[in-house]
């Protein structure tokens, strides 16, 4: 049974690191701009359109990108200067997010160009996001790394609560343009951060004749690591259904908030902060955590409950209801993305830290483009409640079944920081 009797020292520990609070203050700053660029997207998105495969379209432009390139930047992050990388890709995004504002005060601005410039946003991310990630363990000690997961979850999930209740009054004040530039600005925040950071010389893991050769065998040879791991062998796959079918929610909320619930801007706001507050919950759970033992069940068992909630919130006709599911979906959804990153973390060698944080990635980031595409189109034909409610249930069966079939295993001691990798490494 998961333990969560434990103060919070373990977190103050953490952020007691120098690199560590630089990199979480600057991250905040741009995440809360992402946050209010991403309701805004969805909001400009609907508003043109009132179609659920031009919302999923959008969700898909910029993630699917990510399963094709993730796997090679995690590679890449292998052999290049990790901070390089992730300046270079939050400069690219910056411009990224001017386009759209320049645009949009313009009144140049249609469903297309946002289609556009979010697979631009799609190539970017896995440059930016790949080095992010495995740039913590350069910043603390093994045993702090999923710890610091778990506070940057809670960073993101605060800017979550935040950034749609700035975007929501800057979209019904001002307008939505103003949402893309603050995001732009808000980029400046996490490039001055990263350069700011005390880190130790990269030492490049390849050493032949190119930096660029045998980038094709070092990433096969990633994926057949992960995938023969004990641990992550079953966890990104199973996490990866999940990802799939029941975290399109938050790329699907103009949608729903408008045809569910006949909610505007603010509603769609309220609902978004609604999840940022379940999400930021269940991130002080698990940043109370102080080893990753018990997670791997955790996980599964939170991915039931998250299944259960996604199919109950299809059968809830209450706007003020809904919220609160929203809420407990968050809760649960956080501790699957977080603690299945964490225990990626835990568990991975260091030589192969790049490449199967990026299998996780390009899995957990993918799937929600494809599902949401796939839940939006079908929500043009029958709405949104039936696919939630398939969607729904699917996870919690499969998570359930998963669950079961470990404990049937006899795995009762957890493999959380014992498993050990076989292939290649």
């Amino acid at each position: 049974m998961p333990r969560f009797d434990v103060d919070f020292s373990a977190a103050r520990e953490t952020l007691a690191n120098r690199n560590f609070r630089i990199f979480t203050a600057g991250n905040a700053v741009s995440l809360l701009g992402t946050w209010v660029q991403r309701m805004a997207v969805g909001w400009l998105t609907w508003d043109l359109t009132k179609s659920g495969t031009w919302l999923g379209a959008v969700a898909m432009a910029e993630f699917l990108p990510i399963f094709v390139l993730a796997p090679i930047m995690g590679v890449i992050t292998d052999r290049f200067d990790r901070r390089k990388m992730a300046v270079i890709g939050q400069c690219f995004a910056l411009v990224q997010a001017a386009l759209l504002a320049a645009l949009t005060f313009s009144g140049h601005i249609t469903a297309t160009i946002i289609f556009v410039l979010q697979l631009t946003a799609g190539v970017i991310q896995p440059l930016i996001q790949t080095a992010r990630l495995v740039l913590v363990p350069m910043m603390l000690p093994k045993n702090r790394v999923g710890n610091a997961v778990a506070i940057t979850s809670l960073m993101f999930n605060t800017a979550r609560i935040l950034g749609p209740a700035i975007g929501g009054v800057i979209i019904t004040t001002v307008g939505v343009g103003f949402s893309f530039a603050m995001n732009s600005v808000s980029f400046i925040g996490v490039i001055v951060a990263m350069l700011a950071l005390d880190l130790p010389a990269h030492v490049p893991m390849h050493r032949g004749v190119s930096a660029f050769s045998g980038i094709y065998n070092d990433m096969t040879a990633g994926w057949r690591y992960t995938f023969r791991h004990p641990v992550l062998g079953w966890l990104i796959p199973t996490v990866g259904l999940a990802s799939t079918l029941t975290w399109p929610l938050g790329d699907l909320m103009a949608g729903i908030a408008d045809q569910v619930y006949q909610q505007d801007a603010g509603g769609l706001a309220m609902m978004t902060s609604a999840q940022g507050a379940g999400a930021i919950f269940g991130g002080l759970i698990l940043a109370r955590r102080p080893t990753a033992e018990g997670l791997s069940r955790l996980v599964i068992g939170a991915m039931v409950m998250n299944g259960v909630l996604v199919a109950a919130l299809s059968l809830t006709t209450m706007f003020w209801l809904a919220l609160g599911v929203l809420f407990a979906i968050a809760f649960f959804g956080v501790m699957v993305g977080v603690g299945s990153q964490s225990l990626t973390q835990t568990v991975v060698s260091d030589q192969m830290r790049g490449r199967s944080l990026s299998v996780w990635y390009s899995i957990t980031r993918a799937g929600p483009a494809v599902g949401a595409l796939g839940i939006g189109t079908l929500a043009n034909k029958y709405g949104f409640e039936p696919p939630l409610l398939a969607a729904g249930a699917i996870t919690a069966v499969v998570a359930a079944l998963t669950l079961f079939m470990r404990n049937l295993a006899g795995n009762e001691k957890s493999d959380d920081e014992t498993g050990t990798p076989t292939g290649d490494g």
